[in-house]
C-alpha cells in the first residue's frame, strides 16, 4: 500500500521505475541521432528531467549551458550535476537590463560534436541564434524549446516577425504547456510539429519532504506563531514581473475586514525595500519577509501554508506551483501565469484572477478562511493533478520531438 499525505490522503506518486516500460517504448520510436541541448544555466529543477532523458537515451544527449552563475537567480542553480554529460560554454556576456545578461558563447564544442539535433532553450541570446543559423546551413534538425507565452511580455512588431522567420526554418518546438503551445502556433509553427514536454520538478524530493513534514504541520505552525489563513508567495521580489504589491494589498483588505491573514514572502530581490515600506505605510500586519530559503527550509513553509499565491505580471511558467502541489496546496494565480491552464483547474484545485486586481484576489482568499473542507479538497486535487508533471513526462515529450522527423 502506498503511503499517503497527512493533509490530503492522496497516494504518493509512482516512482520512475513504475513507468519505465512505457517510457522505453517511446524511446524506441526515436532515431539514432545525437542531441545537443543548449540552455542558459543549469537550474536545479531541470536536473531530474535531464537525468531521466539521459537514462532513456543513453549516450545520445549532451547538455550545454551558457553561464555557470546568474547573480540575480542564485537560488535556481544546481549545486551538483556531475552525473550528467553537461558542460559550461566559455565566451562573453554583457548586461541586459533589468535583471539578466546576454551571452555570446564559444560553441566550438557543439560544432565539433556529431550532433544531428539541436534543442535551443530560446531565441533571445546571440548563442542560440548562431546555432540556429549554423544548424540550418548544415541541415541539422533544430528545435526551439519555448516557454514564452503571449501574456509574459509585449507582443508585436519586428520581433514577432523575426521569431516567425526562425520557426519557419526549425524542425519544431518543444513547449511546457497550453499557453506556449498556442503562442508557437500563432507564430506559424504547425500543431503537429509542436511537442509538449510538461515542466516538472524533482517530484521524489518534494513528495518525500511532504510525507515527512505534513504530519508535523500543527506543531510547525505553533512554533511560528501562525493563526488564521497563511498565504505563501515564493519567488523574486521584482514588481514588474511578480506583482507582489497586489498580494500585499489583498491581504491588507482582508485584515481591515477583521480576518486573520498571514502573508509569508519567500525570496529576495530589488523591490524588497519598497514592499516593506508599503506594508508599513498601509499598516498591514503579519507580513513575513523570509528572504532566500534553501530547499529544505522552503519545504517547511510549503507544509505549514494554507494556499500558494502567484500574482505575477509576467511568468512563463512558475515552477514553485509544481512544488507546492506536492504538499497539497491549493493554487491562486494571476491570468499572466503560464502554468495556469495546465496546473490550475478553476474551482477544483485553485482559482485564477485578473492581473493586478487585489479585490478579486481578496475575494478568492476569503473562500479559504475558516473553510478547511474546501482547502482540503482543493489540496487533494492539486496532488492528483501534479502526477502528470514528472521528469518521465518531460523526457517522453523530448523523445517524441527527437524521433518525429526521420
Amino acid at each position: 500500500m502506498k503511503p499517503v499525505s497527512q493533509r490530503t490522503g492522496f497516494p504518493q506518486s509512482p516512482s520512475g521505475r513504475d513507468r519505465d516500460r512505457s517510457s522505453e517504448e517511446v524511446s524506441l520510436r526515436g532515431n539514432n541521432t545525437r542531441v545537443a541541448l543548449v540552455t542558459n544555466v543549469m537550474a536545479h529543477y531541470r536536473v531530474p528531467c535531464f537525468r531521466r532523458l539521459g537514462e532513456l537515451l543513453p549516450g545520445r544527449v549532451d547538455y550545454f549551458f551558457m553561464s555557470p552563475r546568474m547573480e540575480h537567480r542564485r537560488y535556481v542553480l544546481a549545486q551538483s550535476y556531475d552525473h550528467l554529460p553537461a558542460s559550461a560554454l566559455k565566451g562573453w556576456r554583457w548586461p541586459r537590463p533589468p535583471h539578466d545578461h546576454a551571452h555570446l558563447s564559444d560553441v566550438r564544442p557543439i560544432l565539433r560534436g556529431d550532433y544531428g539535433t539541436f534543442i535551443l532553450g530560446g531565441w533571445d541570446e546571440p548563442t542560440y541564434l548562431f546555432l540556429w543559423l549554423w544548424g540550418v546551413w548544415r541541415k541539422k534538425r533544430v528545435f526551439f524549446w519555448v516557454e514564452s507565452t503571449e501574456l509574459d511580455g509585449v507582443r508585436g512588431g519586428w520581433k514577432e516577425a523575426f521569431k516567425r522567420s526562425l520557426l519557419h526554418r526549425a524542425a519544431g518546438c518543444v513547449v511546457p504547456g497550453k499557453r506556449a503551445f498556442d503562442y508557437c502556433r500563432r507564430l506559424g509553427m504547425p500543431p503537429d510539429r509542436i511537442f509538449t514536454a510538461p515542466n516538472a520538478t524533482d517530484r521524489e524530493f518534494f513528495r518525500e519532504r511532504a510525507e515527512r513534514l505534513l504530519p508535523q504541520r500543527t506543531r510547525l505552525r505553533r512554533q511560528e506563531g501562525l493563526e488564521g489563513l497563511v498565504a505563501l508567495f515564493v519567488g523574486r521580489l521584482v514588481e514588474s514581473m511578480k506583482g507582489v504589491s497586489t498580494l500585499i494589498r489583498a491581504c491588507g483588505r482582508l485584515q481591515k475586514a477583521g480576518e486573520k491573514v498571514v502573508l509569508a514572502l519567500a525570496g529576495d530581490g530589488p523591490d524588497r525595500k519598497s514592499y516593506e515600506e508599503q506594508v508599513r505605510a498601509e499598516g498591514i500586519r503579519d507580513v513575513r519577509f523570509l528572504g532566500l530559503l534553501d530547499r529544505e527550509e522552503l519545504c517547511r513553509y510549503y507544509a505549514l501554508a494554507d494556499v500558494l499565491v502567484q500574482p505575477s505580471r509576467s511568468e512563463p511558467w512558475g515552477f514553485v506551483l509544481n512544488e507546492g502541489m506536492e504538499f497539497g496546496l491549493p493554487l491562486v494565480v494571476s491570468e499572466a501565469v503560464g502554468a495556469g491552464p495546465d496546473l490550475v483547474e478553476e474551482g477544483e484545485n485553485g482559482f485564477v484572477f485578473p492581473v493586478g486586481e487585489e479585490s478579486s484576489l481578496a475575494c478568492i482568499l476569503q473562500k479559504f478562511i475558516r473553510n478547511e473542507e474546501v482547502t482540503k479538497k482543493m489540496g487533494e486535487a492539486s496532488q492528483a493533478r501534479v502526477e502528470k508533471f514528472s521528469p518521465d513526462d518531460w523526457a517522453e515529450g523530448l523523445i517524441r520531438a527527437i524521433g518525429s522527423l526521420r
